[in-house]
């Protein structure tokens, strides 16, 4: 804890001041505190800092409020003030992005500037480079993280030390690294073919059957965090399906699919993967110590269902150690499904999806509508394909940017706000918006207890739709 004596003003967006005088500002872990000599002290998360502008001897920090602080006549220590409040903004940054558990390769101080329809801005920033994201964390703007897998294209210009990163309609231009600048770009790119190639390797140990050209089309389809609907997978060869189904849904959660498949209409559904990386894997295991208990159908403690053991747990001694010695360098998976429900009295096409893992950590389905409420566009269910594969995909990368974190989409607003452990998911819905789009389409959830209890919470929710 590190305190500094200065003068403050508190400034209404307009620019009014609201408050102002002599202060001491202490920089804690995850808070600001600022106490002045007259009149009530402020205190907040620094998640709460939209912006953070750094001047000559004055510092600026504008809140999610839309009200700001300007420090000023820190005299010697201001230096000290300022890497102290950027570094502490930044390391609380990188929790309310949820990339606090993610493995750290490299960092880059540069400037950034981003060209989105969800928002642009240029700005200096500090870059870190994760195994599975990248992450900009700039002074004048809210950060952002993206996926390496959802990158399409990393290029140099040598003449002009910009790197240009694209994803999607999105465009990201990096400079000012200096001699750093074909590090930043060679770094990036290596870790881009290590998930490409882990990516490879899980779908061919999936799908081995496949000559070279039919890979080729089921790698691009099945990339890493990507859902794609299993009619697309049929189209390069009709065995991709059932494989997928046999290798990828583990014994004691077929019944929970099977069912989840017919409500849904044989293979209308979805399917992807996510590479668990073995930061991400201890988090899981430890945090399967403290599942909280949830209630069944009927409103009964129940604790979540164990895994039932998978076939290939059968055999000799011999053949299971066999099995044990080729999963050291297996890379764990996190497999799930999209199911798109049609209710019975419902016109149109479907406008509810269940979310199924099925493998790993499922404990639980989870329901989301697809389509807002007073959505009347998509009537004809000839017509729908491409609006549901739309709305698929927007429930599917708001769960990556989760990293598929369950308590972020089912606790209560009120929950998130007030209870210190899950504050930084109340800052996430600010900060990254389609997280707050998953929670209102989020309808509930049935908890893996027994496939009895839990048809009883699906018919429940299915019947309040």
């Amino acid at each position: 804890m590190i305190s500094f004596s200065g003068k403050f003003q508190y400034l209404e967006s307009t620019g009014q001041v609201i408050q102002s005088g002599s202060c001491r500002i202490t920089v804690e872990k995850e808070t600001f505190l600022l106490t002045p000599e007259k009149g009530a002290p402020l205190a907040f998360d620094f998640g709460d800092i939209d912006a953070f502008s750094p001047g000559d001897y004055q510092l600026s920090v504008k809140l999610y409020t839309g009200k700001s602080i300007l420090l000023s006549q820190f005299g010697k220590t201001f230096q000290n003030l300022g890497h102290d409040l950027l570094e502490a903004y930044r390391g609380r940054l990188i929790q309310c992005l949820l990339l606090e558990d993610l493995e750290e390769i490299k960092r880059f101080d540069g400037l950034a500037r981003l060209e989105s329809a969800d928002g642009s801005f240029s700005s200096p920033a500090e870059l870190r480079l994760y195994k599975s994201n990248l992450a900009v964390i700039p002074e004048s703007a809210t950060g952002l993280q993206w996926r390496l897998a959802d990158i399409d294209v990393v290029e140099l210009d040598q003449a002009a030390y910009t790197v240009t990163v694209l994803s999607g309609r999105d465009r990201l231009l990096i400079s000012k690294l200096a001699k750093r600048t074909e590090d930043f770009r060679d770094s990036l790119q290596s870790a881009i073919q290590d998930i490409s190639e882990k990516s490879a390797r899980t779908v061919h140990e999936l799908l081995p059957f496949l000559n070279p050209d039919q890979f080729q089309k089921s790698a691009e389809l099945l990339k890493e965090g990507r859902a794609v609907a299993a009619s697309r997978l049929k189209a390069v060869h009709p065995q991709i399906v059932p494989a997928l189904l046999e290798n990828t849904v583990d014994a004691g959660l077929r019944p929970y699919f099977e069912f989840l498949r017919k409500k849904s209409g044989d293979d209308s559904f979805f399917t992807g993967f996510k590479l668990i990386w073995r930061e991400e894997e201890a988090k899981e295991e430890g945090e399967a110590e403290s599942v909280p208990v949830e209630t069944d159908g009927g409103g009964q403690q129940a604790a979540p269902a164990k895994a039932q053991p998978s076939s290939e747990a059968a055999g000799s001694e011999e053949e299971a150690k066999d099995r044990e010695g080729d999963k050291v360098n297996e890379e764990p998976v996190l497999h799930w499904f999209f199911f798109p429900l049609k209710m019975a009295a419902a016109k149109g096409c479907p406008n509810m999806a269940a979310w199924e893992c099925t493998s790993r950590s499922g404990r639980a389905t989870y329901f989301f509508r697809l389509f807002p409420e007073n959505l009347t566009g998509v009537q004809d269910p000839a017509k729908a394909s491409p609006e549901i594969e739309n709305a698929i995909q927007r429930l599917n990368r708001a769960l990556l940017l989760l990293n598929f974190r369950r308590e972020p989409i089912y606790l209560p607003d009120d929950t998130l706000e007030i209870q210190p452990r899950y504050r930084r998911y109340a800052v996430a819905c600010r900060k990254i918006p389609v997280l707050k789009g998953l929670r209102r389409a989020f309808l509930g959830r049935a908890i893996h207890t027994s496939p009895e209890a839990w048809q009883n919470q699906v018919e429940s929710i299915l019947a309040k739709q």
